[in-house]
């Protein structure tokens, strides 16, 4: 019977997890070389489209922050992950990009090169053109220039080229296109400023230009256009030209025109134009599923930009809120469908095990039901046994006391007549004793009653060693159920009693209200509450192995189980003895007989008091009532320091704090759960977004660094969580 169960929960399990499985989903690996909001828009517009096609696909993206060597490992270790397609965004045409590359093709892997050609070989590639794109500022300056010439004559322009790092593919080709732009307009001073992507750099570059003119020809800042490789560089310069008080005079460009940027900065004035970079990160994923599936593909496929300009900038404006807003919906369908999938595979995992739970109760309840059955058939076979021995007994009493009592009786009378003489007399006494003692053995043997036979004594076994195999079967299901992370509708008691009754009484007693967990002594429930991290402990104090005080203090000096209220149950009542529960941690001390009623209300108590580190994410300890102990204490401060150490990293997990807090992620998941009514990772979230709030009122930062400070992997998703937890966008709460 036994090994028919297990079959039939191996196949119960398989079938469940085989509902999960699901069409192909193909995964891409993305080599991002830098970071930025231009960037990082690409990223969202990929991650928002994994679930926009025909066919679902899985993004991982990584970045080397402008490290070739990096990326050339980075290239390496996510071809080594399995996946079916690659994008790459090389930082520049080096040997050890392009040799990375080429591993990858000839390991079987399409490569698309995204953003930035190289020497390298490649499947196909999408992007803009960097040359184009500086070679289409320069035209647009030298169209501002000779409409200025027409005006105001007699002065030469002058036209300021404030570059990126040169080393970098993206600077040196908008260099190239500005540069053959200026070529081609002799009536300008051209000078070029070699910086380093940085808006601090450009600022100091700007004022130092705005200095020289001031004490040389202060009407020529009129005549003065300054073309910065990106609008981050744009905004240092305009800072410049504000400190230096000729705000209106210097025309200032950009490249990337992004929403909230360099569009926002042309409609403020501070930039006559931007060069609006191409992100589509959409097409990005349309490009690889037709490389993937076989469908027909362009081998180049370049994406087209334009010059914004305050003519045209509302409406570009208006057709970027559209499409940021509908973006904005990618994402959030996105994020419910990544939760639908996620809620679904929890689903599954759950049905699963409540299904295993189900079966190990129905073999618990069927092998208590055979045991019963079994005692019952023994009860009948000991009963007609019992009614055999007693017909047997009665016949044989009376078949043997019969003769004994015509033989004891003709021997006393002739023993006590003394009739016979010497020897013969002798003879008769000796028979006379014997009789008596052979009428005493058989009286005995007659009244003894065995009441157990061989065959009830091994059926009794067999039923006792049934229900304790039942028993433990149903304990084992609850403790799985106990190491869910999401097992969290009922609080969970953990009874500790050396005593088989009491435990059964007690489940009995809390079964509908709690989740009950029992232990038959200290050493056993120690381990059970590492394992499970339950919501409260009641714990007998006379037990072997390890006794009731010994085992709450155990409990109290350990991180993962110090926070668990315990109650004492005991028989020892004295003012001594309850002082010395409390010294060894106690939260309460109930004496034996006790009330139900009052251990249920002293339960709910203890439990409506772990509620005190609400306040946790917002640092507001201090105002907790009652108190926290110093353990509790040490550990929310330890937890605290530990995410705010990590916060910046959005790849952290919680595996990884548990790790550096001493437990595993199921016990950090129970505890975080006990003591502040919030998992671990919504914990994290507060925190961070609580960081936010503080660095968007104390400092000047942009809503992307703040995003990527705290941790979030883009700042769309900052700004939907800020708006969740605060009830308005982070711009809004900049802009009060």
């Amino acid at each position: 019977m036994r090994q028919a169960v297990l079959y039939l929960i191996v196949l119960v399990t398989m079938s469940l997890t085989g509902c999960s499985g699901s069409s192909k989903v193909y995964k891409i690996g993305v080599a991002q070389c830098s970071k930025g909001p231009w960037r990082e828009k690409v990223n969202q517009e990929m991650l928002a489209a994994q679930h926009l096609y025909e066919h679902d696909v899985k993004v991982y993206i990584v970045n080397s922050v402008d490290d070739p060597n990096l990326q050339a490992r980075q290239i390496d270790s996510l071809a080594r992950t399995g996946i079916d397609l690659m994008v790459v965004a090389p930082y520049e045409d080096s040997q050890v990009i392009n040799e990375a590359v080429a591993r990858v093709l000839k390991a079987g892997i399409p490569v698309v090169s995204f953003d930035r050609k190289t020497s390298a070989n490649y499947t196909a590639f999408i992007g803009g053109n960097n040359v184009e794109a500086g070679q289409i500022v320069g035209q647009y300056i030298a169209s501002m220039v000779r409409g200025k010439r027409k005006e105001d004559s007699g002065k030469r322009p002058l036209v300021v080229e404030i570059t990126g790092l040169l080393s970098s593919t993206p600077a040196l080709e908008r260099h190239r296109g500005f540069q053959k732009a200026m070529n081609d307009l002799p009536e300008v001073e051209y000078v070029c400023k070699v910086s380093d992507w940085s808006s601090d750099a450009s600022c100091r570059i700007v004022t130092e230009l705005i200095d020289s003119l001031q004490q040389s020809d202060n009407g020529r800042l009129d005549q003065t256009f300054i073309f910065c490789h990106n609008d981050g560089m744009a905004t240092g310069a305009y800072k410049a030209v504000v400190e230096q008080k000729v705000e209106g005079r210097i025309k200032i460009l950009g490249i990337d025109g992004m929403p909230g940027e360099g569009q926002e900065y042309v409609k403020l004035g501070h930039q006559v134009g931007t060069y609006y970079y191409p992100t589509h990160g959409e097409k990005i994923i349309r490009l690889a599923l037709d490389i993937l599936t076989g469908k027909p593909y362009e081998r180049e496929n370049p994406l087209l930009g334009f010059v914004i300009t305050p003519d045209n900038v509302e409406l570009v404006a208006m057709e970027s809120a559209e499409l940021m807003k509908q973006n904005d919906h990618m994402v959030t369908i996105h994020d419910k469908l990544e939760n639908y999938f996620g809620l679904y595979n929890v689903q599954i995992k759950v049905i699963a095990a409540c299904v295993i739970a189900i079966l190990l109760m129905a073999v618990g309840i069927l092998m208590s039901w055979h045991a019963r059955k079994k005692v019952k058939e023994a009860n009948r076979r000991i009963q007609l046994a019992h009614d055999e021995q007693t017909a047997f007994y009665t016949n044989a009493r009376h078949q043997l006391r019969t003769p004994l009592t015509l033989i004891a009786g003709p021997v006393k009378e002739i023993s006590d007549s003394h009739a016979l003489k010497g020897h013969l007399q002798e003879l008769i006494d000796i028979v006379g004793r014997n009789v008596s003692q052979l009428e005493t053995v058989i009286t005995n043997v007659l009244n003894f009653k065995m009441g157990v036979t061989t065959d009830m004594i091994e059926d009794s076994t067999a039923a006792s060693a049934l229900q304790a195999a039942s028993e433990d079967a149903l304990q084992e299901s609850r403790l799985a159920m106990m190491k869910q992370e999401d097992t969290d509708e009922l609080a969970t008691v953990l009874v500790v009693d050396d005593n088989d009754d009491m435990r059964r009484y007690l489940r009995t007693l809390l079964a509908d209200k709690f989740y009950v967990l029992d232990a038959a002594e200290g050493q056993e429930g120690l381990r059970i509450a590492r394992e499970c991290v339950p919501d409260i402990v009641i714990s007998d104090v006379m037990m072997p192995v390890m006794d009731g005080l010994q085992f709450c203090k155990r409990l109290k000096d350990d991180t993962i189980t110090n926070h668990i209220p315990v109650i004492l149950l005991t028989a020892r009542s004295t003012e001594v003895q309850q002082t010395e529960g409390y010294e060894h941690g106690a939260d309460a001390y109930l004496t034996k007989p006790f009330s139900a009623g009052l251990l249920i209300a002293r339960i709910y108590n203890l439990l409506k008091n772990r509620e005190q580190l609400r306040h946790l994410a917002d640092g507001k300890q201090e105002e907790l009532q009652p108190k926290l102990s110093t353990q509790e204490k040490l550990f929310a401060d330890t937890l605290k320091e530990a995410f705010q150490k990590h916060m910046s990293n959005p790849d952290l997990k919680m595996d990884d704090i548990g790790d550096e807090l001493g437990m595993s992620r199921v016990q950090l998941y129970r505890k975080v759960k006990a003591l502040t009514g919030i998992s671990p990772v919504e914990l994290l979230r507060e925190m961070r977004l609580q960081r936010g709030y503080n660095l968007i009122n104390s400092t000047t930062k942009s809503i992307s660094e703040i995003a990527y400070e705290v941790g979030f992997h883009t700042p769309s998703y900052f700004s939907n969580c800020f708006k969740k937890q605060f009830g308005q966008y982070p711009t809004e709460l900049r802009a009060e």
